[in-house]
């Protein structure tokens, strides 16, 4: 129930992955394995712990929001930034290391521009694409953000 309720904060927050927070505390293979076993009894018990952990950080982020926006706002934007670089979509790996499944996974990444990403590799950044999806985004947020204002 504890995995559950920490995992599902990690998920409410910008920028912090609730996969990566139960392989943190150990229990994302557990959860994973009652997913594929189609375990039941752990999967309510997981579930029951998503809903109180929903409820009670959802209510704290509210009340954090409420008493102290802009230091709880700052916060949250951080997150956000100090993400980027790993979402950051043109890179060049560096080393290379074996998993335990056998296969090869990037161990360094640099992150390039657009630009350099192109003389490198010799392929489209698909800049362009990125800049439009952005704006759409940025579109649909701010006709929800009109929509909840009405």
């Amino acid at each position: 129930m504890l995995a559950g309720a920490i995992a599902i904060c990690a998920m409410i927050l910008p920028g912090i992955s609730g996969s990566f927070i139960l392989l943190l505390i150990g229990m994302y293979a557990p959860v994973l394995a009652a997913v594929k076993g189609f375990q039941i009894d752990i999967l309510a018990l997981f579930l029951v712990g998503c809903v109180g952990g929903l409820l009670s950080f959802s209510h704290l982020l509210s009340w954090l929001l409420k008493r102290f926006r802009d230091f709880t706002l700052m916060f949250l934007v951080g997150l956000m930034i100090g993400t980027l670089p790993k979402i950051w979509p043109w890179k060049q790996t560096l080393t290379w290391r074996t998993n335990s499944s056998g296969e090869q996974v990037p161990l360094i990444q640099e992150n390039l521009t657009p630009h350099t990403f192109e003389s490198i590799f010799n392929t489209s950044s698909q800049l362009p694409l990125a800049i439009v999806m952005m704006l759409v985004a940025i579109g649909m947020v701010l006709a929800l953000e009109k929509i909840a204002d009405k």
